[in-house]
């Protein structure tokens, strides 16, 4: 029993050694040194992200200049077809009153046709 104890205290003493010498082996990924100079590679890559976000803002300018020149093109359109329509809506009225008042004129000259007259209505 007492051989138990003392291998069991030499294995123990042992025990963190061995786990250090494994733990340094095992570096993780993100512990270990860059290779080359860090400082450099992170200002390359935020110069790259820099240059990334500029051509996002310029292209957002392009597509907001587009996209107003399409709003513009719209409401000229619009007007116009607005001004057509009420052109078209001024001549239908024009026509009406010119109908109404041929119409009124045609049944004050011929009272017979507006009493269903057959013989005292022209043709």
């Amino acid at each position: 029993m007492r051989r138990i104890g003392l291998v069991l205290g030499v294995l123990l003493a042992c025990l963190p050694a061995a786990m250090s010498a494994r733990a340094a082996e095992e570096v993780p990924q993100g512990s270990a040194a860059e290779p080359g100079d860090p400082e450099a590679r992170r200002k390359a890559l935020n110069q790259e992200q820099a240059a990334k976000a500029q051509a996002d803002i310029e292209a957002h300018r392009e597509s907001l200049s587009a996209h107003e020149a399409a709003i513009a093109t719209n409401r000229v359109r619009q007007e116009r077809d607005d001004a057509a329509y009420a052109e078209l809506v001024r001549r239908y009225d024009a026509d009406v009153s010119a109908y109404s008042a041929a119409r009124a004129e045609w049944e004050r000259t011929n009272p017979a046709c507006k009493r269903n007259d057959p013989v005292g209505c022209p043709r």
